[in-house]
């Protein structure tokens, strides 16, 4: 079939009444009431446009004038094109030009020119809140205390020296509780026999080693006295003042996930809150340290296989935690690492040549043995009872002579450093200083008010415990996710 190329454009069809055609779809109503049929239609074809294009094969045209539709013509071709029945209410496009809005740029300060620093002179009208308050008293007279001073104030002027008021007498028992408190501590650090520091047996917790070097200091817990190398336990900087571990931080005092012992030079694993000794994660062959300088956290514990946590340690005679296996190829005797330092069975780490530390332990009959052949040992060694009987005395020993020290805390304190600081008369500093005294006494040795340093970790000690249960619930979710991936 031909389709005639036709060179008029659309509006000059329309304008040709012969050639147009409109065929109107009519509304479709119960109703016949004139109203209804001199309604507009509803939709409009055009049909005049195909008719126009439409050509019969005889017809004699140019080539250039007709092009060859090969498709096979379908019936729904002719019901025209749909145009708008309505253009009058077509909507016209609206355009106007928006002025961009210029952005107004606002000045700043940056914040490296802002600096706050306590040392800076506070400017007029301004009060420095930290020199206020250093300023403040910390401790305040009771009904007792001023009952107490004006007892004393007629005392002193039958003597003929002036009375004291309230805030001389606050600041008296303070400068004596500081004075007790830092002697108290510095008598801790130093005295001989009183700190484990100045035992010359001690040996670190986890590579039972008594030497150091440098570079590679053994460290003390100030709280739980347990002993160990930098290396050993990942610690990067000794700090100047105290020193607490891990479980000490938290005031937390764990089960060992390897063992059945507490206390010791211990670290958490991934979750936080398991832990276990670092002993154990460096003898059981299946457990890793993640990070070998901060030696943290403890990983790998579910690589362990199950025929290792169904070890009965031989010493202790308990299931508990993952044995590890005497290193001799025909004994499969079991132990718990921290049994093993208990009964000082024989733990050698070995350096090979390719660097690697190989760790062989040996049951109690194989360490006896080794240890008779060995020229140098002791015929008499002393039996794990009596080690055991010797740390325990030290401790005992230790815990008497910091009760004496806390009986005798007075002794602590002396008058004329009192007096020279505060610039009052000695015999005035005397009177309180045997006040202060009784009432320590009658409160059983306990200070008067708790110390400034803590003070200063009761505010800091719940947004620690904060952030410690935060980064748990992290843990948690990000083990949960791994699960789900």
């Amino acid at each position: 079939m031909k389709r005639h190329r036709h060179l008029s454009t659309s509006d000059s069809s329309d304008n040709e009444s012969p050639s147009t055609s409109f065929s109107c779809s009519k509304y479709r109503s119960k109703s016949k009431t004139p109203a209804n049929e001199q309604k507009k239609p509803a939709e409009v074809f055009r049909k005049d446009l195909i008719s126009a294009m439409k050509l019969p094969d005889s017809h004699h045209v140019n080539p250039d004038e007709y092009y060859v539709f090969a498709d096979t013509w379908k019936q729904e071709w002719e019901k025209g094109v749909q145009v708008p029945a309505s253009p009058e209410t077509i909507p016209q496009p609206s355009l106007r030009v928006v002025a961009e809005k210029v952005k107004e740029v606002l000045y700043t300060r940056p914040r490296k020119y802002i600096h706050c620093s306590s040392q800076e002179p506070t400017e007029p009208g301004y009060i420095n809140i930290l020199e206020l308050a250093e300023s403040v008293c910390r401790y305040d007279l009771d009904d007792v205390d001023i009952f107490w001073l004006q007892e004393l104030n007629e005392e002193l002027t039958e003597m003929g020296c002036g009375p004291l008021d309230e805030n001389t007498m606050e600041k008296t028992i303070e400068v004596l509780e500081r004075h007790c408190h830092e002697n108290m501590n510095h008598a801790i650090e130093t005295e001989e026999g009183l700190g484990i520091e100045y035992d010359e047996d001690v040996i670190c917790d986890v590579c039972r080693s008594p030497d150091s070097e440098d570079g590679n200091d053994m460290v003390f817990c100030d709280k739980c006295n347990i002993c160990v190398h930098q290396a050993c336990y990942g610690i990067l900087k000794v700090p100047e003042g105290s020193w607490l571990c891990r479980t000490c931080v938290l005031g937390i005092h764990p089960q060992c996930l390897l063992c059945p012992k507490r206390g010791g030079a211990m670290k958490a694993t991934r979750t936080g809150t398991k832990w276990a000794h670092v002993s154990c994660a460096l003898w059981i062959p299946e457990v890793s340290i993640a990070c070998p300088e901060r030696m943290e956290p403890i990983t790998k514990v579910s690589h362990i296989p199950p025929s290792r946590w169904a070890l009965v340690c031989s010493l202790c005679k308990l299931k508990t935690g993952a044995c590890i296996q005497c290193s001799v190829k025909s004994c499969i005797t079991a132990f718990h690492v921290t049994c093993a330092f208990e009964h000082s069975l024989e733990m050698k780490t070995i350096l090979d040549d390719g660097d690697e530390v190989k760790f062989k332990s040996y049951c109690l009959k194989h360490s006896k043995n080794k240890q008779n052949s060995l020229p140098d040992v002791d015929e008499h060694p002393k039996s794990v009872s009596e080690q055991k009987q010797t740390e325990s005395e030290k401790t005992s020993l230790r815990a008497q002579k910091l009760r004496e020290l806390e009986e005798e805390f007075y002794s602590l304190v002396k008058v004329e450093d009192v007096a020279a600081e505060l610039g009052l008369p000695k015999l005035a500093v005397d009177f309180i200083y045997n006040y202060w005294k009784l009432k320590r006494k009658s409160n059983f040795n306990k200070p008067l008010f708790p110390p400034k340093e803590d003070e200063e970790n009761g505010l800091v000690q719940p947004k620690e415990d904060s952030i410690h249960t935060r980064m748990r619930m992290f843990m948690h979710l990000r083990q949960d996710l791994e699960r789900v991936r």
